[in-house]
């Protein structure tokens, strides 16, 4: 009986430690009008992901997304080219890309000595009347689940001009298990074709002034007592 409580323990402790060392993943795809864009949907876990799409009213050309171990953990940068209409239409059509990168360590965000921090922009290039709106937003979610929305981190609405940029959007959220998910969301409402923009978004682990006070008080204090000992 004992030997196959150890054994039982010891497959749970390798099914962990392959979770925690799992390389995250990246994962995206692009839907209009809420279905999803044929062939766009794509997933990689070298760091680096490529997606295009093309559909009855949307191109595509290129889209990055860039995620560990490209760049550190937990950084997640998206970036859409020449989104654009392909045809004149009435009424109005939504295209969304959705970038999830999962399998990221807790121990990098939202830990007492750091947050996250979202930025976003969105470029009206040609046919700016025709574009109603573009709305960025991050996530993060505890539970690790791809494309998970539970926690917002930040999100920008824009609605004109020829270029647009949030700066630095902090957030704490809360990241109680070992592993977590971030996700963005690029969402582009269309009036009419001959319509062309881009947009960006980026997530980042920052630390918070604040903490970064107390740690170096707490050092200057160490520093000295050590130096009175010395003395």
């Amino acid at each position: 009986m004992r030997k196959l409580l150890l054994a039982t323990a010891a497959v749970l402790a390798l099914g962990m430690a392959t979770q925690a060392e799992a390389a995250p993943q990246l994962s995206a795809r692009i839907l209009e009008d809420g279905a999803l864009v044929s062939g766009s949907a794509t997933s990689s876990s070298t760091g680096t992901l490529f997606f295009s799409g093309q559909s009855t009213n949307f191109s595509v050309l290129s889209a990055l997304s860039l995620g560990s171990p490209m760049v550190p953990q937990p950084a997640l940068d998206v970036q859409t080219t020449s989104v654009s209409t392909t045809r004149n239409f009435s009424g109005t059509h939504t295209l969304t890309f959705l970038v999830t990168q999962t399998g990221l360590d807790s121990s990098s965000a939202g830990a007492p000595l750091a947050a996250l921090a979202s930025s976003f922009t969105a470029n009206f290039l040609i046919g700016t009347a025709a574009v109603r709106s573009v709305t960025v937003a991050s996530y993060a979610d505890a539970a690790n689940t791809a494309f998970g929305t539970s926690q917002l981190l930040a999100s920008r609405t824009y609605t004109s001009g020829p270029t647009n940029a949030s700066g630095a959007l902090v957030s704490n959220p809360t990241l109680d298990g070992s592993l977590f998910s971030e996700t963005v969301v690029i969402t582009a409402t269309f009036t009419g074709g001959n319509a062309v923009l881009n947009a960006s978004a980026q997530i980042v682990a920052v630390p918070e002034p604040a903490s970064l006070a107390l740690l170096g008080m707490g050092l200057l204090g160490m520093g000295l007592v050590r130096r009175r000992k010395q003395g």
